[in-house]
């Protein structure tokens, strides 16, 4: 595809001149002779590949264009060569600061801007071949992993189906319930599944706001999810120790408590799983005020590298994408916790250290309206 290439050049000969080199090289040109113009240009899409910028331009100069072009991310990423008549060290450090790939003195031979526009360019299609492939394969990997997860707890469903079919006219009551059993759970994680798929996407666009504030029993609804989560991981026998007052209470909206709760316990499943010292897994809360608590859960597991404590909560983010790695989930499950979190004014911290386990905690702030 022709690179497009914006000049920004108020002196109409060397405009002229500059386009009339590049255009030999096949590139798409477009001219602009103010700052204003120039930097309306620079922020309509599609976005040039390249922009020669003259710094001293009627209106908005090329230092302030290129500010701004900066503090704009769709934008701060296009690439500019400076042309100006400033030859002073500060200038061409300032040129740099504000997204300057290259710095051209007057006068100059328009030879040496074209090469410079052309390596320049090249640059440019390396960068974009780059991260359109990295975008590929994880769209890729985000496709496959989907795809397990939702098809990991349907398996169950349909397994135990057949089951309860086949069975059905022996009056096998014993293994009937049990298959039952698992049917529920495997629904269950399902419903989870396409509800986090659902939140995960309002939250982008933040949709989860105006806010509802319910008074909740705290100790009702971590019961709730811890036996929800006990049943998934029936196989593992952890042991769960809860310490939180019956009358604890904490004002959310129902559902997004129980969002947060289920993923807090089940990412502590899920790396527990991992360590043989994992079995157990605390659950403790602390009230604050009369509507708010400090919920501590706390887990034995592998723990987590002190590099990967932030970016674990970055949307669709997995430790290992592939499709045999060792991490279960979508990797939304603390993008939409931290995100329901501080929606109503809370936190979510980790504390952890590799093969120490993570103490999680989930700060609920009082809230009395």
């Amino acid at each position: 595809m022709t690179a497009k290439i914006l000049i920004v050049e108020d002196e109409p000969l060397l405009q002229d001149l500059i386009t009339y080199a590049l255009e030999k090289e096949d590139y798409q040109i477009v001219n602009m002779m103010t700052g204003t113009d120039g930097l309306a240009t620079a922020q309509t899409e599609p976005f040039p590949d390249v922009i020669i910028l003259d710094v001293q331009l009627p209106g908005i100069d090329g230092f302030e264009i290129g500010r701004t072009l900066q503090n704009n991310p769709r934008t701060a990423n296009i690439p500019i060569i400076f042309l100006t008549a400033r030859s002073e060290l500060r200038d061409k450090m300032l040129g740099f600061d504000v997204g300057g790939v290259d710095y051209l003195t007057k006068p100059f031979d328009v030879s040496e801007l074209k090469a410079r526009v052309k390596a320049t360019v090249h640059r440019v299609k390396i960068e974009q071949e780059r991260a359109r492939l990295d975008l590929e394969k994880y769209k890729t990997n985000l496709s496959q992993n989907t795809s397990y997860e939702l098809l990991t707890p349907l398996s169950k469903i349909l397994s135990a189906l057949d089951v309860i079919g086949r069975d059905a006219t022996q009056g096998n009551l014993k293994q009937l319930n049990r298959m039952i059993e698992i049917a529920r759970s495997g629904a269950n994680e399902l419903h989870w599944l396409i509800e986090d798929l659902l939140l995960a996407n309002k939250l982008s666009q933040e949709e989860v706001k105006p806010l509802f504030h319910q008074k909740i029993n705290l100790a009702q609804a971590i019961n709730l999810i811890v036996e929800q989560t006990m049943m998934k991981y029936k196989s593992e026998n952890f042991r769960f120790e809860i310490d939180v007052s019956e009358d604890c209470f904490v004002k959310m909206h129902r559902k997004h408590l129980y969002h947060v709760l289920h993923h807090l316990l089940d990412n502590a499943c899920k790396f527990s799983k991992l360590s043989p010292i994992g079995g157990q897994i605390k659950v403790m809360v602390h009230p604050i005020g009369e509507n708010g608590a400090e919920i501590l859960i706390q887990d034995k597991g592998v723990g987590i590298e002190p590099e990967l404590k932030e970016k674990v909560f970055e949307k669709f983010y997995q430790p290992d994408m592939s499709i045999t790695r060792q991490y279960e989930g979508m990797g939304v499950g603390l993008y939409i916790s931290r995100t329901l979190a501080r929606a109503y004014s809370g936190e979510i911290i980790l504390e952890s250290q590799p093969g120490a386990g993570t103490d999680c905690y989930f700060i609920i702030p009082d809230v009395n309206d």
